[in-house]
């Protein structure tokens, strides 16, 4: 995308495609932060960037953003599916956070996209037990919700 171009800046307006049919439109829930992001690449503020978003077929994806100092005014984009993460690869979090072994079991199973009922049925809790590990998670890593644990632990893991 190169910010000077009428063509990218359409592009731009009009949404962004990415690998797998992952797309970023002006009505998308992650616009604002997309936007956000180009406009601190473009500015100089920061090099490099990432965004995890849901995808039309509520997949999680990775849009990674970066720019290159021989490349003025352009931004490159590589989307690609986030993966799941099993509870061995996440052990790093439970050092750095103080994790739980069942909030980490809880984090592991919101990386694979699982609601927090299912969570509770499959580990055989109810769901204000889950909601609560939910809750801990959160205050533990300094973040508001479900989707920012899942973008800081995709963050730090990926």
């Amino acid at each position: 995308m190169i910010h000077a171009n009428a063509n990218a800046r359409a592009m731009i307006a009009a949404g962004v495609l990415g690998a797998g049919g992952a797309f970023i439109c002006p009505s998308h829930r992650n616009r604002g932060e997309f936007d956000v992001l180009a406009n601190r690449l473009l500015e100089g503020r920061q090099s490099h960037g990432r965004l995890l978003f849901r995808a039309g077929d509520d997949a999680w994806c990775l849009l990674d953003l970066a720019t290159a100092p021989d490349a003025i005014d352009r931004i490159f984009a590589t989307a690609r599916p986030a993966h799941c993460m099993g509870v061995e690869v996440m052990e790093p979090l439970r050092a750095i956070f103080g994790l739980t072994r069942a909030e980490l079991l809880v984090l592991s199973h919101l990386t694979q996209g699982e609601a927090p009922k299912d969570i509770g049925r499959k580990m055989d809790m109810s769901i204000h037990t889950v909601r609560a590990h939910l809750r801990a998670i959160c205050m533990r890593m300094g973040v508001k919700g479900i989707t920012g644990a899942l973008r800081l632990s995709f963050q730090l893991i990926n």
